[in-house]
């Protein structure tokens, strides 16, 4: 089913540490985090054991795209 498909993509993890999900980020940006830290601090997203390693370039993309 492509909405299921749809569905869970939006809703994969990002940060996978913290098991911060896509949505909830876009969710942050749009509610008026506009950097990574401003994310970070909402979210929890980039704050785990890795501290951003594996997300933070995919956190500021997402930022970048839901301005």
């Amino acid at each position: 089913d492509l909405m299921f498909i749809l569905r869970r993509k939006n809703m994969s993890n990002i940060c996978l540490c913290n098991k911060v999900t896509k949505e909830t980020i876009v969710l942050a940006v749009k509610n008026g985090a506009k950097t990574y830290e401003e994310v970070k601090e909402a979210t929890g997203a980039g704050a785990g054991c890795c501290r951003g390693a594996r997300c933070k370039g995919n956190i500021e993309k997402l930022i970048d795209e839901n301005k």
